[in-house]
């Protein structure tokens, strides 16, 4: 094994030791359990938090509702404020998260800061607050869940293609899973930000994300080889500055900034997307003939294809510069 890949693997190692750590191991477990009940129903075990809330919720956000609506399955989508002309985009954080924080928030405002449409949080906060393995099996239940309510929104009258799902760590193989089990064709799109990797590298491909779980899967690397996958998951892939560490970001090796690493390196895949939701031409990108060219920045080929932006997409592996603070465009 060479020098380089050793390097690799012990950054990898230590990013998952970091991540178990980050939840405090088992005393944070236990402290969840004893502040969760669980409820059995039709043989099926659920999670409930403490103020009754379940696994999952999705929540509707819209230019005109003066305040967010909880939607169910048995809920009259009409009546809600939903309108079946707009664009219908879901939203889903990633492990230790929620849709109060920015993950959720920052790109929700900026579609509705751009236009008319349908905004869901999918909340799975009960199931991804534990320890991070326990997390992973809360991303199968919470795509299922997902899987129900796309079929809702199918049949209540929403055209696959008008659905994107918007996936960060965790949450892109929730959306990877829900939207795989559709019985009815496939969605529009899947945005995976920096999906997760721990754990992920031999799971099969209905429980983790894959090209084959969308019309368009697109895929933003930030923090691969650390926390998130590495090889492509899609059909376009976008290396950020190599997808391995972002600049401006504290660095790993700073014991007294590891946290901040983390989250910096780790969250950078969401906010360059939300500032290619306010500006289609933030990233322009160059193709690369493979993920090794696009990690050392050997990618020479110029491109019409922006990071973020659908229209301008064309199947491959890009390679994107960026700048160290917002806002990251080159082009700013």
């Amino acid at each position: 094994m060479s020098v380089v890949t050793t390097f690799g693997a012990l950054i990898l190692s230590a990013g998952i030791l970091l991540l178990m750590a980050a939840v405090s191991g088992q005393k944070q477990v236990k402290e969840f359990i004893n502040q969760h009940k669980i409820q059995e129903n039709n043989n099926t075990t659920f999670v409930i938090d403490q103020n009754g809330r379940l696994p999952v919720e999705f929540v509707l956000f819209t230019r005109n509702n003066t305040s967010p609506i909880k939607i169910y399955l048995n809920t009259t989508l009409n009546e809600t404020g939903f309108d079946l002309s707009v664009p219908t985009k879901i939203i889903i954080h990633g492990f230790w998260s929620s849709i109060n924080e920015e993950v959720f928030t920052l790109p929700k405002n900026a579609y509705l800061s751009k236009g008319d449409y349908n905004i869901f949080g999918l909340d799975w906060s009960v199931l991804c607050k534990s320890e991070y393995f326990s997390a992973m099996k809360g991303a199968e239940t919470a795509g299922q869940y997902l899987t129900h309510f796309l079929e809702y929104l199918l049949e209540n009258g929403v055209d696959n293609e008008n659905i994107h799902l918007i996936g960060h760590s965790l949450g892109a193989h929730v959306a990877g899973i829900g939207a795989d089990n559709i019985k009815n064709g496939k969605i529009g799109r899947i945005t995976a930000l920096d999906p997760a990797g721990p754990g992920f590298n031999e799971m099969p491909h209905n429980l983790k994300l894959d090209p084959g779980d969308a019309t368009l899967v697109d895929v933003i690397h930030t923090y691969m080889r650390v926390l998130s996958l590495s090889e492509p998951l899609g059909h376009v892939d976008f290396y950020p500055n190599g997808g391995r560490f972002q600049p401006g970001c504290p660095s790993f090796f700073d014991i007294w900034k590891i946290s901040e690493s983390i989250t910096c390196n780790h969250g950078r895949a969401y906010m360059y997307f939300v500032e290619s939701i306010m500006n289609e031409k933030a990233f322009k990108s160059q193709r690369c003939k493979s993920v090794e060219d696009a990690i050392y920045g050997r990618c020479f080929e110029d491109s019409d294809v922006y990071m973020g932006v659908e229209d301008s997409y064309s199947y491959g592996v890009y390679y994107v510069k960026t700048k160290l603070s917002p806002p990251f465009s080159l082009s700013s």
